[in-house]
């Protein structure tokens, strides 16, 4: 309660306001007036802020069962004790609403934002939008890691917020109920984790790894790769780099080809000498289609492997043991996904023939 006094020039001690209509005229202006608000004024308007009572999970559409799930587990742990809202969620977002401003309103009300982050979604624009602007609203955003996403593998900003493993749920639980101020009821986690996965099986997976294929033909091994699909649907390769350590080659590796398909260089990486092979899917039309070189594949099925037609490198044989502990690294880069990037040990796969 507050007391509402006026100052009196006539008495040393303001007097109070009665509450009687016929004070009225002595305490309140009424009547039309004009006002601005002032630059100072603004600045206090500004630092007012809606009150955060939601939580909020942010995903990619490819992976909305999981954060169905995720939103299911968060009210059967707290029940009503405040929203928890999904965009693909018909419930989260009504119908005839404004998609976008309604998802940015909720954001700003979230206290705290879930990422669910995956190899598939960690790159994605809207991902990183929705983590930012929460981050902006100074909400909790928690990343959460799942289908074998290493939070190593992350860029920043999103590498710098303090995350968990999706598996975590018992942790994610807990920092939710910190931050809400909500106690968590008993749950059973780990049936929850195994419905997670079974979800997880059957999601939209791309997953590419490069296989090196070496044929003995002493004194030298012929060497090929392909790209190898190992998730659950079709990919269309960009680009292949491929870093073999110099020494290691029989001779010089001096492709004729045109640069814009197949490009041959060495470089300088960690005081070695490397030479670094690029194929790309370059797609330009030229004039004499018969001479145009072989692109990478257009499109690699799940369960099949694609042979880099071009790259033929040789190297030495026999190596000394030290050669053999440099491996081959290589990055593939694919329409729509996060580039693969991995390394193939020399010494695991050039065992000659008995």
């Amino acid at each position: 309660m507050l007391r509402l006094t006026k100052p009196d020039s006539q008495r040393y001690h303001a007097y109070d306001y009665s509450g009687n209509d016929s004070d009225d005229d002595s305490f309140f202006f009424m009547g039309p007036f004009n006002a601005s608000i002032t630059d100072e004024g603004r600045s206090h308007w500004d630092r007012s802020e809606a009150p955060k009572t939601t939580v909020f999970i942010s995903h990619i559409g490819e992976e909305m069962a999981v954060a169905l799930k995720l939103q299911t587990l968060i009210q059967s742990a707290f029940g009503s004790a405040f929203p928890v809202f999904v965009s693909s969620d018909p419930a989260s977002l009504g119908g005839g609403e404004e998609w976008y401003h309604y998802i940015l309103d909720n954001l700003a009300k979230a206290k705290v934002v879930l990422v669910l982050l995956s190899p598939e979604s960690a790159e994605k624009p809207w991902i990183n939008f929705e983590a930012g602007f929460g981050k902006g609203q100074k909400s909790r955003v928690i990343p959460l890691a799942f289908r074998g996403l290493s939070f190593d593998s992350l860029p920043y900003p999103l590498k710098g917020l303090q995350g968990y493993q999706l598996q975590q749920l018992a942790n994610i639980l807990t920092e939710i109920a910190r931050r809400m101020c909500v106690p968590m009821g008993n749950l059973d986690l780990d049936a929850a984790w195994e419905e997670i996965k079974s979800i997880q099986a059957v999601l939209p997976a791309k997953k590419l790894s490069l296989e090196f294929r070496p044929n003995i033909g002493y004194p030298k091994w012929n060497c090929e790769f392909a790209i190898a699909n190992h998730g659950n649907r079709d990919v269309e390769p960009l680009e292949v780099v491929i870093l073999i350590p110099s020494a290691i080659l029989y001779c010089p590796y001096r492709p004729v080809v045109d640069t814009a398909i197949l490009e041959v260089r060495e470089i300088g990486v960690d005081n070695l000498m490397w030479t670094e092979i690029t194929y790309r899917n370059n797609r330009e039309p030229k004039p004499d289609r018969f001479a145009r070189p072989e692109r990478l594949a257009t499109c690699v099925s799940p369960g099949s492997q694609q042979v880099l037609q071009l790259v033929h490198p040789e190297i030495r044989f026999p190596l000394q043991a030290h050669e053999l502990e440099q491996p081959i690294r290589y990055k593939i880069t694919a329409k729509n996904m996060q580039p693969a990037e991995g390394i193939i040990s020399l010494k695991d796969k050039l065992i000659p023939p008995a």
